[in-house]
């Protein structure tokens, strides 16, 4: 916004603060004069004053927004993009009662680019960009003078296949340069890629190593987050973490005959492989996942939950459909969002 209509903006406001604090005042006034014979008290005066004080705050914030930064962390592969597209797919379609705006090309060129694949069962691929591309909205809050507005960015960890990864930083999130960009964040999303976590794979070993290999890389990042933070004015546990378990689809993979090698390909095909056609889940498949991965990752669970004061599971999918809805998308947003 230009200067100039900035201050037009901020001038109107104060004229409509002005009005509604003359209102609260001689609506005061109406009471003191019957109870107290045509004296002002001081509760008129005071009321008037925060009427006055709170409509200018507010409609200040109005045209000054929040800036607020989401952090996405996890290993290559593990359907970052993926959710990512499908978090402004769930916005752009307005089921929230949050209004979302683009800002700039490289965002609405790349989010309209990432849903048309997805839309259609393309594999979006990996983020190419050196360090970090973050996505970046303005989001909306609340109606009239209560509007709250944000600049939101959203961090997408750029991608490389797990052997570089793994030269290059080791098993840790916190040596990559994107973690430089991640420290200052509003709010953290761990994903964690369900496929290593239910079978063997060539990447993370069993899956037992696999969620030993999860719980001391998020364990390190958010010790070297609490160690950044330590001495600042942010208090690090009153911000969102989020463990995302992804893939959730994957939950519905059986086989009618029970042959484990047929389901173990099933599930390394969607995990890595294919973009799965959109179903409806089953919902006993989905609990009896859900109670199972959180049995295997409960040390790592518990270790956030005693760190932070603000620290939820979620599993998602951005494909597999439950009550008509894409898993766990829209409770994700109302998490990781500001409110």
């Amino acid at each position: 916004m230009e200067i100039k209509n900035f201050f037009e903006e901020i001038r109107a406001h104060m004229i409509v603060a002005i009005v509604m604090g003359t209102i609260a005042f001689l609506f005061s006034l109406f009471f003191d004069i019957l109870l107290n014979k045509f004296s002002i008290s001081i509760f008129t005066l005071i009321a008037t004053s925060i009427t006055f004080f709170g409509l200018l705050i507010i409609a200040m914030q109005k045209n000054l927004p929040t800036a607020y930064r989401v952090a996405v962390i996890g290993f290559p592969r593990s359907g970052k993009t993926t959710l990512i597209t499908a978090l402004f797919g769930e916005l752009f379609a307005n089921r929230l009662g949050i209004k979302a705006i683009p800002r700039g090309l490289e965002t609405t060129e790349r989010i309209n680019a990432n849903l048309e694949k997805l839309e259609i069962g393309k594999s979006i691929g990996s983020t190419t960009d050196q360090d970090v591309f973050a996505y970046r909205i303005d989001v909306i809050r609340g109606k009239s003078i209560f509007e709250r507005r944000y600049k939101v960015e959203i961090g997408d960890f750029p991608g490389e296949d797990s052997a570089t990864f793994i030269e290059k930083f080791g098993n840790w999130f916190h040596q990559t340069p994107y973690f430089k960009w991640a420290m200052e964040s509003d709010a953290f999303l761990f994903i964690v890629d369900l496929t290593p976590a239910l079978v063997n794979t060539k990447e993370h070993g069993t899956p037992e190593e696999y969620v030993a290999k999860m719980t001391s890389a998020i364990r390190a990042a958010w010790q070297r987050l609490n160690e950044y933070h330590y001495e600042g004015n942010t208090e690090l546990s009153q911000k969102p973490v989020i463990l995302i378990f992804t893939k959730a689809d994957l939950f519905g993979i059986t086989s009618e005959k029970d042959d484990l090698d047929e389901t173990t390909n099933a599930i390394l095909k969607f995990g890595f492989n294919e973009i799965p056609k959109p179903t409806e889940i089953d919902s006993a498949k989905l609990e009896q996942g859900k109670e199972k991965i959180l049995k295997q990752f409960s040390t790592l669970i518990q270790y956030l939950t005693n760190q932070s004061k603000n620290f939820q599971c979620v599993f998602v999918s951005c494909f597999s459909y439950e009550k008509e809805q894409r898993v766990g998308i829209k409770e994700l947003l109302n998490k990781m969002l500001p409110k």
